[in-house]
């Protein structure tokens, strides 16, 4: 287990046509240019290069499992009461905007042209269960959470589930992002969810994102998924074809914002700048990982933690 010294690098912003097979040659083409070992101290180049016996640190793990990030919220796959459960069905309304304002829980069904907007009070926890949803919009995000204090998506086990927004974000640019949140946001379940970000990042919130169980499938013409104060997976299976950056963080502070902490399930990353980009700690332990970037694989502001074991990095 290796306890690294990240150092910071300035990114270039891409403006290339949204294509995953390009990143992909790129990414081949200047491998050597991504990092290939990420177990060790970074160089002054800000990559993750040759393993540093001065700062091996063997209390770093022990300390990250003495601690479960996820609230009693996180954890909840099932309606508390399925009779007072809200349900709709997308394919009733016409296409345009869904506007939900209540909190509590809600089972989503069916197929929207349009969005589907969130704007409950700021201080109310909103439960979607995404049952089989499918939501394409013509201007703007997909999903939009624009007010709340809380949201978890529960992909329910057994469904797939899209998003998909397009070009056109006239009088929405201050969501990029097919799905945009102001507030914490948390995945769960067993379903599946493909999210398109064709304007510019895939899933995107203000506070942190948690990844608990469930499939995704993500691609993204910016950040595939973007967590500003921080990311937390656990057990999902996640994989991301972006443009820019595979998983981003960009603030940092107390309680440790710009955190990106990977523990189990699957991560595969293809991206045109860097694969995983940590505006503080890094810590990536169990599960497997394959990312492929053509600045940097794993990049940390402050240290990057990878435990003994990680595959594919």
């Amino acid at each position: 287990m290796w306890k690294n010294r990240g150092v910071k690098k300035e990114n270039s912003r891409g403006c290339g046509a949204f294509c995953a097979a390009s990143i992909l040659c790129a990414v081949m083409l200047l491998t050597a240019c991504a990092g290939e070992n990420a177990a060790g101290q970074q160089d002054s180049t800000g990559q993750i290069g040759a393993d540093s016996a001065a700062e091996q640190d063997a209390d770093w793990l022990a300390e990250r499992l003495k601690y479960d990030r996820r609230t009693k919220h996180d954890l909840r796959t099932e309606p508390e009461d399925r009779e007072r459960t809200e349900r709709i069905d997308l394919d009733a309304y016409e296409n345009g905007k869904v506007l939900l304002t209540a909190s509590g829980d809600i089972w989503l069904s069916g197929s929207l042209e349009g969005q589907l907007i969130i704007d409950a009070e700021e201080d109310e926890l909103v439960h979607l269960y995404l049952a089989g949803v499918e939501i394409t919009s013509q201007k703007g995000p997909a999903l939009w959470v624009q007010e709340a204090a809380k949201v978890v998506v529960t992909l329910v086990s057994g469904t797939e589930n899209v998003l998909a927004d397009s070009p056109d974000y006239t009088d929405c640019e201050e969501a990029p992002a097919c799905l945009y949140s102001v507030c914490d946001l948390t995945f769960n379940g067993g379903g599946v969810l493909q999210a398109y970000g064709y304007y510019e990042d895939c899933i995107r919130s203000k506070d942190r994102l948690k990844f608990l169980d469930g499939t995704f499938s993500l691609q993204a013409k910016g950040d595939g998924i973007r967590g500003n104060d921080g990311i937390y997976m656990r057990d999902a299976s996640v994989d991301i074809e972006s443009e820019k950056n595979g998983l981003r963080t960009v603030n940092q502070g107390a309680d440790e914002r710009g955190v990106i902490e990977i523990d189990g399930g699957t991560l595969s990353v293809i991206a045109g700048q860097n694969g995983i980009c940590a505006a503080a700690d890094l810590y990536v332990y169990h599960g497997r990982c394959s990312v492929n970037a053509v600045e940097e694989k794993l990049r940390a502001e402050g240290n990057a933690y990878i435990a003994d074991g990680v595959q594919g990095l």
